[in-house]
């Protein structure tokens, strides 16, 4: 080996390993302080672009995780207002169904059932989630975005969407708004001030088939035209003698008193009230008010209760598709950060083993430069 002081050929190969070992080193302590073996495109062209669509990708499918949620909230309002609209119609068929008996108060029965109608819509008005209502008939399906699509990897996504179908169970939709369980009244009633009952004239009621005659007498000591007639004592003035047939009503069991046109409503539990053809009582008028349906009225809700289930079942498919999506693409989004993970992330376990022998490598690169540089002063031994 030829002795030079002009060039150090030891020295420089030293230096070439150790430059090599100190970038080896760079890239284990970048690897450990970013925990990642692929940081950017320059460490691998390819990984680095597979693993930026797969980070896209997950970035969409967690908005999709956010849009299913959403879209979970609202269907769930309307499933549980749908559901207490449904025990609210079934508490009303409940008092449709007592009203079908004789001898009840079916007016305080109507009282009860327009309650619950109202709560209905009320129940219904509010059945609103971020102003999307699912049951009032008014807004459109609920489109909910459930997935991104894609035929290849070069392809654009496509959404795919979940609908949530618009229900309407509305009082008025249901018909129940128009349920009367009344008997029907008699409006009684003097609009010219002419009441002038004759001694032995009468007011005779109809109740189903049973008549009801009230028979206006001078006093209680007049003789009825027939025992089974109930005696109306004719006042000194029309309103008192109104107030005497009122008393002669209620004593035979009907519901009498002034509604605010002034006029005597007589209503029984046994059934509708009209007025017989044969009254006679000069000067008193009336108007028959029909009742309900009750037959009617019991049809009405059971066609009311099949629409609420029917919509009860749809909502609650819904909300099934929509937890099953969910699940998969929370499924599908750890999946992809796995794979991710796979592309780039580092062996910190690996790297941390070969920091310690990189390092050792650079000590040892150190030492052999220092002995290389050493070398051309070794020259000055032959001229001494």
């Amino acid at each position: 080996m030829a002795f030079s002081v002009n060039t150090n050929a030891s020295a420089l190969a030293a230096i070439r390993t150790l430059n090599a070992t100190n970038r080896l080193l760079e890239t284990t302590q970048a690897r450990i302080n970013s925990g990642f073996k692929v940081a950017s495109a320059k460490d691998d062209a390819s990984t680095f672009a597979i693993a930026q669509g797969l980070r896209s990708d997950i970035a969409g499918f967690k908005a999709i995780s956010e849009a299913i949620a959403f879209g979970q909230a609202t269907a769930n309002v309307a499933l549980s207002a749908a559901e207490q609209v449904s025990n609210t119609l079934n508490t009303i068929k409940a008092k449709i169904v007592a009203a079908q008996a004789d001898n009840v108060d079916r007016n305080a029965i109507q009282n009860d059932i327009n309650a619950l109608v109202n709560q209905v819509g009320a129940i219904v008005d509010a059945a609103q989630f971020n102003g999307v209502n699912l049951l009032d008939g008014v807004d459109s399906d609920l489109r909910v975005l459930s997935s991104l699509n894609r035929s290849d990897a070069s392809s654009a996504p496509t959404a795919a969407y979940i609908d949530v179908a618009q229900q309407n169970i509305t009082s008025t939709t249901l018909g129940i708004d128009g349920i009367n369980v009344t008997n029907g009244t008699v409006a009684l009633f003097d609009s010219d001030g002419d009441l002038a009952p004759a001694e032995g004239e009468f007011l005779a009621l109809d109740v189903d088939g049973t008549v009801y005659t009230f028979e206006f007498v001078n006093d209680l000591t007049s003789a009825l035209t027939a025992a089974e007639n109930t005696a109306v004592v004719i006042g000194g003035s029309n309103g008192e003698t109104l107030a005497n047939l009122i008393a002669a009503l209620q004593s035979k069991g009907f519901s009498a008193g002034y509604n605010t046109a002034g006029e005597i409503v007589v209503s029984h539990a046994d059934g509708t009230v009209t007025v017989d053809a044969a009254t006679n009582a000069t000067g008193l008028e009336s108007t028959d008010v029909a009742g309900g349906d009750r037959a009617a009225a019991l049809a009405t809700i059971e066609s009311a209760i099949t629409t609420v289930k029917t919509s009860l079942a749809t909502l609650g498919t819904s909300l099934n598709q929509l937890k099953t999506q969910g699940d998969f693409v929370k499924s599908l989004t750890d999946v992809l950060t796995e794979g991710v993970g796979t592309l780039v992330d580092a062996d910190l376990a690996e790297e941390s083993a070969n920091l310690q022998a990189v390092q050792t490598r650079q000590q040892l690169g150190i030492q052999a430069l220092a002995i290389a540089n050493q070398g051309p002063s070794a020259v000055l031994a032959l001229f001494r």
